[in-house]
């Protein structure tokens, strides 16, 4: 959200450019302060050791923010795949991100 500072970087201007070779760079890996809920890769330790996306406040964090600082506590890194692109099928968030793909029988993308 624009009106709260965090002074953080986004993880989408981290990003290669596609025209610079994304996939030599696919696996690059960023520390993060806290993670969003669109798309989580857990290693099965971390919930075996009891880490969970805490329903209450860990941390003054709550929800994914507090399943990282919980992690984080544990001793686990916290890491962003920047160049690892996860498309949302039911959304046009791009022009042409769909195009050919059929959706409720009609076509889409044009």
């Amino acid at each position: 959200y624009k009106e709260y500072r965090t002074h953080r970087s986004s993880l989408n201007w981290m990003a290669y450019d596609y025209k610079k070779k994304r996939e030599k760079h696919l696996h690059d890996e960023v520390p993060l302060d806290g993670i969003g809920g669109v798309n989580i890769l857990v290693k099965a330790d971390v919930h075996r050791a009891g880490i969970n996306f805490p329903c209450y406040a860990f941390e003054n964090q709550a929800d994914t923010e507090g399943f990282a600082a919980m992690a984080k506590r544990a001793g686990y890194g916290v890491y962003g795949l920047p160049n690892y692109i996860v498309w949302h099928v039911d959304t046009q968030e791009k022009e042409g991100n769909l195009k050919g793909k059929k959706k409720e029988g009609k076509e889409q993308g044009g």
